[in-house]
C-alpha cells in the first residue's frame, strides 16, 4: 500500500484504488447470551456499543460475499475504500454488522470478541438486518448502499454538525439543512443502485413488473418509493399538500406525497429538504458509465471537496450542498460549472433569486392545466432567463437567496411519531401553519406569518416578523420565548 506520506500533496482522484481492488466486506453478528445481544460500554465511559463476532461461512455470508465481488456492492466498498485512505486512518474491512432487530443505520465502534478475547474497534460500520431473501432480491444492494453513503460523510466530513430539527427525517418532510443534506447524501445512492444495479429482481422492481397487494399503503414503503421516484422526478422542489383525512395536521404534511405542481418549495425549504439534496446529488453524480473505476474517478473528485470543507468547518446551519459545490468548483472549475448548472436548474434558482422561481410558478400554472398557447408563450422568456441566471451566477452567490434561519422551539409533550429527541423545533423560514399551531399560535397568526414569508421574502429577524406579520404583543413575547427556548436546547444528535 502506498505511504499516505507520500501522497498527501495529490488529490483524492489520484490515488484511488484500481477497479480491481479487493475491497473487503467484513460481516459482524451479535454475541447472544440468555437470547439477548450483547453490549459494552466504548472504553473511557461511552456509550454502550454491540459485542460482535466476525461470520466466516454461512449460506448468508456467501450471498454477501458474492454480492461483495459481483454485484453494485463491489462498488460501494471500492468507495469506502478510497474514502478511508482518503481518511489518513488504517485501512480496515467496510463492516456489516447483522442487526437482528432496529437496524438500518450507521454506527460507531464494537467490542469484537476473538480466541475468548475482546477488543475495541474504534470504526464507523452499517447496522442492518439483513437475510438471503433481501440479498437475494436485491433489497439489501439499494439500503446498504443508502447506509454506507452516511458512512462516507463521517469518514470524509466528520466535522459535520447536529441540526436543529427535531421532526424525524423522512424523503417527505422538511427538517434543517445538516439533517437534509446528511440524508439526502445517503439518500442518493438508493437511486445510484438503482441505475447500475446488476441484480435482475431489483431491476424487475424497478420496472414496475413486480409488487405485493398492500404493501404500498404501508408508511415506510411509502418512504422508501418516494425516495427514488421523488429524485428522479425532482417531486421534492414543489409544495406538497397535507393529506386529506390525517388526524395529526403535522405528519399530514410531512408524510404526503401529494405535490403542488404550480407552487415551488422557498429555497431555505429546498435545503432542508433531504429529497431535494437527493435529487441534486443524483443529476449531479449518477451521469456517466457505471463501472467500479468511472464511479471513482466522478466520486473522488467530490471526495476532495468533502475533504477541503470538512477543513474550512461548519456550522449547525450552514446549507452543506451549497458550500460542498463551492469546494467542489474551487478544486475543479470545469466540473463544478456542470454542478452549478446542476443545481439551479434542479432548484429552479430559488436559492440564488426568488424571482426565476416565480417565473417558473407561473409556467406550471398554465401548463400544469393544457393551456398550450401561454405555455409555449412563457417557455421561452423563462427558459432565456433560466439561462441568464446560470451564466451570472457563480458558486459563491449559489446561496443568496437564503435567510438565517430563527429556530423556535418547545418542550411540550407531542404524539408518538411527531418528533425526534423531545419537543418541537421549527424555523421560521421553512415553517408551516400547522406547526406554527403546535408551538402555540393560534391558526390566523401562523396563516399570517406564513403567507407574508410566501409573498415577501424570509425574516430577517423576529422584530421584521413581528412588523410584517403585525403581530400581537403577546405574540412578539411568545416568539421570543420560543427563540430563546431553541438556543438553550441546541441542535439535536441523530442516530
Amino acid at each position: 500500500m502506498k505511504s499516505i506520506l507520500a501522497t498527501l500533496t495529490l488529490s483524492i482522484a489520484a490515488v484511488l484504488p484500481l477497479a480491481g481492488a479487493a475491497a473487503e466486506l467484513g460481516v459482524l453478528a451479535p454475541v447472544i447470551v440468555d437470547g439477548k445481544p450483547q453490549e459494552r460500554a466504548a472504553p473511557n465511559g461511552g456509550a454502550m456499543v454491540p459485542v460482535v463476532t466476525r461470520v466466516n461461512e454461512g449460506k448468508l455470508f456467501d450471498q454477501l460475499q458474492h454480492e461483495a465481488r459481483e454485484g453494485f456492492t463491489a462498488s460501494v466498498l471500492a468507495l469506502d475504500e478510497a474514502a478511508q485512505r482518503a481518511s489518513g486512518k488504517p485501512m480496515r474491512p467496510t463492516w456489516l454488522f447483522l442487526s437482528l432487530e432496529d437496524g438500518g443505520f450507521p454506527r460507531f465502534g464494537f467490542w469484537l470478541q476473538e480466541g475468548g478475547q475482546a477488543r475495541y474497534v474504534a470504526d464507523h460500520y452499517v447496522d442492518l438486518v439483513t437475510d438471503e431473501d433481501t440479498v437475494a432480491n436485491g433489497g439489501f444492494e439499494e439500503i446498504f448502499a443508502h447506509e454506507q453513503g452516511h458512512v462516507l460523510l463521517r469518514r470524509l466530513l466528520p466535522s459535520l454538525p447536529a441540526g436543529y430539527s427535531r421532526t424525524p427525517h423522512a424523503a417527505l418532510a422538511v427538517t434543517d439543512r445538516v439533517t437534509a443534506f446528511d440524508e439526502g447524501f445517503a439518500m442518493h445512492f438508493q437511486a445510484l443502485a438503482r441505475r447500475f444495479t446488476r441484480n435482475e429482481q431489483l431491476r424487475a422492481e424497478d420496472d414496475g413488473l413486480t409488487g405485493k397487494p398492500f404493501l404500498p399503503y404501508w408508511a415506510s414503503h411509502a418512504d422508501r418509493t418516494w425516495r427514488l421516484e421523488g429524485t428522479r422526478r425532482n417531486s421534492f422542489v414543489q409544495r406538497q399538500l397535507p393529506l386529506p383525512g390525517e388526524a395529526d395536521p403535522i405528519l399530514a404534511r410531512d408524510h404526503s406525497p401529494l405535490f403542488d405542481p404550480g407552487h415551488l418549495k422557498s429555497g431555505d425549504q429546498m435545503m432542508a429538504s433531504e429529497g431535494v439534496i437527493s435529487t441534486v446529488c443524483y443529476r449531479w453524480l449518477a451521469p456517466g458509465e457505471g463501472t467500479t473505476q468511472a464511479l471513482l474517478q466522478r466520486y473522488g473528485k467530490l471526495f476532495d471537496a468533502l475533504k477541503a470543507l470538512d477543513k474550512r468547518g461548519l456550522t449547525n446551519d450552514s446549507p452543506v450542498l451549497v458550500e460542498l459545490i463551492q469546494s467542489y468548483a474551487m478544486r475543479y472549475p470545469q466540473e463544478g460549472e456542470q454542478a452549478k448548472r446542476v443545481f439551479i436548474e434542479t432548484t429552479y434558482g430559488a436559492t440564488v433569486d426568488p424571482a426565476m422561481a416565480r417565473q417558473s410558478e407561473a409556467l406550471a400554472a398554465v401548463g400544469s392545466v393544457g393551456d398550450m398557447e401561454g405555455f409555449v408563450g412563457g417557455l421561452k422568456p423563462a427558459r432565456a432567463a433560466m439561462a441568464k441566471l446560470t451564466e451570472t451566477t457563480t458558486p459563491a452567490t449559489l446561496g443568496r437567496a437564503l435567510s438565517a434561519p430563527i429556530w423556535l422551539y418547545s418542550d411540550a409533550p407531542t404524539k408518538p411519531g411527531q418528533s425526534q429527541g423531545g419537543g418541537l423545533a421549527f424555523d421560521v423560514n421553512t415553517v408551516e401553519p400547522e406547526q406554527l399551531q403546535a408551538l402555540g399560535l393560534d391558526a390566523a397568526t401562523a396563516q399570517r406569518i406564513v403567507e407574508d414569508r410566501r409573498a415577501h421574502g424570509p425574516y430577517a429577524d423576529l422584530a421584521s416578523l413581528s412588523k410584517r406579520a403585525a403581530l400581537t404583543p403577546a405574540n412578539v413575547a411568545k416568539l421570543d420565548s420560543l427563540n430563546r427556548a431553541a438556543l438553550r436546547a441546541g441542535p439535536t444528535l441523530r442516530r
